[in-house]
């Protein structure tokens, strides 16, 4: 059997393919918000970014695929809209998580010191995030109408 044939070959039925996928799916969130969880842990504990690494740079090709791939088949999300309101309150929720974040890391510092970080990381987070966001969402709607409305060809033998 050829390489090429194994690969396209498919044993499952249409319910047993939707069964699978599902499995992959809660699979990926499961390994994501563990990698997630294991970065959040090693830097309160005060592991350098070099020893977090590896991890960080599984986590962030995870997350980049998976952001590129529904933006190029044309998907947001099943839960929440591309628009404006959304996407600035993700960034909120994640300025927050990051200010309670930056607030436990940076307290050692004072607590003085350790608002003020979490503060400053706090607007930082929420800006980027909100600007990331709406990126992509600009990027998926426009995909999404391409995909929506395809343009015709026209074929160059007809014009002539």
């Amino acid at each position: 059997m050829k390489l090429k044939e194994f690969w396209s070959r498919n044993n499952l039925d249409e319910m047993q393919q939707q069964t699978l996928l599902n499995i992959e799916a809660r699979s990926f969130w499961l390994l994501w918000g563990m990698l997630l969880a294991a970065l959040i842990i090693q830097s309160l504990c005060g592991f350098t970014m070099r020893e977090m690494a590896a991890e960080w740079i599984v986590f962030m090709v995870g997350c980049v695929y998976t952001v590129g791939a529904c933006i190029r088949a044309g998907i947001w999300d099943r839960h929440f809209t591309a628009d404006k309101k959304t996407n600035f309150l993700l960034s909120l929720a994640g300025g927050a998580v990051i200010a309670i974040w930056s607030y436990v890391k940076f307290s050692e510092f004072g607590w003085k010191s350790g608002l003020l970080m979490a503060g400053i990381t706090a607007v930082t987070t929420i800006l980027l995030c909100f600007a990331l966001l709406q990126l992509c969402a600009a990027m998926y709607k426009k995909r999404h109408t391409e995909l929506e409305n395809p343009k015709e060809e026209t074929d160059n033998h007809e014009n002539e």
